[in-house]
């Protein structure tokens, strides 16, 4: 028999959408204590109360459509990579609100965008998710339909932020029909939903990332956000994942304003090459059609991949023993340029990256 999880409601919206073009400064203005705090987030884990530290600043709003307080294209870049540069835990926590915020002002439930959408774009509420199985070959939660509403079993090996957000966008495959369903769940365990332990991870340690179980989670249908063929979901998923996330050049960045003090001949060469790809990348996804040269692509984020790496290297070359104490920032930015190699990764990214290896 199907069962249901704890019950959670959308808390009154605490802090009012910023003014358009003000994100990237109130980001600016945090950055120097982000950056303070990111050795601890990293060993002690980010809490709600460093979450809210971003809310405050509104900057729960940088995906959100313009009219509601979000920013174009090229100021919500330069965000990511601040915060990705500055703490990349509290940045890793904070990054998946934007595809739940993303699904839940273009859906056609009309009801679950009124109840969420303004508090998720104040960070009153905040999201998860928990669909990365569905872009793998071998997805690992399944859906089977229970009149209107869905039974939900399987795992989901990875769910970021677990205790930290309050709700999660959930994706099953339904095995009648091949479809993908996408819903809105409560994020707290319960009767159907429960976590099988906290990940041991190499980086991004402080971001409370969870396995989770799901056992005849019940997801109603007041709560789907968005139903579709699991073949062009995938299709369309594939193709976009070929472009390189913000967070990689924030993260290289990072490591070359550190290492503009110690080596600036170093620092100069390796930024010139890690700016001429990011003008390539960005051009690829401004002015290329979707699903088009999608080789260019591939091999940019590949290029990036490798040059943030190269310059958190050249940083902890630059350190030198101090390098090796687990708070040293060239420590943390190499950990943190290893994850974005594997984050949102798929078979065409490992291959064109380890193309550019052998290069």
């Amino acid at each position: 028999m199907a069962v249901t999880v704890c019950e959670v409601t959308s808390a009154p919206s605490q802090t009012a959408p910023p003014a358009p073009g003000t994100l990237l400064a109130r980001a600016t203005d945090l950055r120097e204590e982000l950056v303070a705090d990111a050795a601890r987030l990293e060993r002690e884990g980010v809490t709600r109360a460093d979450t809210a530290r971003l809310a405050e600043a509104g900057l729960y709003a940088t995906y959100a459509p313009v009219e509601l307080g979000g920013v174009g294209t090229d100021e919500q870049r330069a965000v990511i990579e601040l915060l990705a540069g500055a703490s990349p835990d509290l940045w890793f926590v904070w990054f998946q609100h934007g595809p739940v915020l993303k699904m839940v002002a273009s859906t056609v439930n009309e009801a679950l965008r009124e109840t969420y959408l303004a508090d998720l774009v104040s960070g009153a509420v905040q999201g998860g998710v928990s669909y990365s199985h569905v872009r793998t070959p071998k997805p690992s939660i399944f859906a089977e339909r229970d009149g209107d509403a869905y039974v939900l079993t399987g795992t989901q090996p990875w769910c970021t932020g677990w205790g930290l957000v309050d709700v999660l966008v959930v994706g099953a495959v339904v095995r009648e029909t091949d479809e993908v369903v996408f819903g809105l769940v409560p994020a707290c365990e319960g009767p159907g939903l429960r976590s099988t332990g906290l990940l041991d991870l190499a980086a991004m340690g402080g971001t409370s990332t969870h396995a989770l179980a799901f056992d005849g989670l019940r997801m109603e249908a007041s709560q789907v956000l968005n139903l579709l063929p699991y073949k062009d979901f995938f299709a369309v998923d594939a193709s976009a994942n070929t472009n390189v996330q913000p967070s990689t050049f924030g993260i290289a960045l990072a490591a070359l304003d550190l290492l503009e003090g110690r080596s600036p001949e170093t620092a100069a060469a390796l930024r010139e090459r890690v700016l001429a790809v990011r003008a390539t990348a960005y051009d690829l996804l401004d002015n290329a059609p979707f699903n088009q040269r999608n080789d260019d692509r591939l091999a940019a984020r590949a290029q990036a991949l490798l040059l943030g790496i190269e310059s958190a290297t050249a940083l902890l070359t630059a350190r030198g023993g101090q390098g090796m104490d687990l708070a040293d920032p060239a420590q943390r930015l190499l950990r943190a340029a290893a994850f974005q190699v594997v984050h949102s990764q798929a078979a065409g990214i490992r291959a064109a990256t380890l193309e550019a290896l052998r290069a």
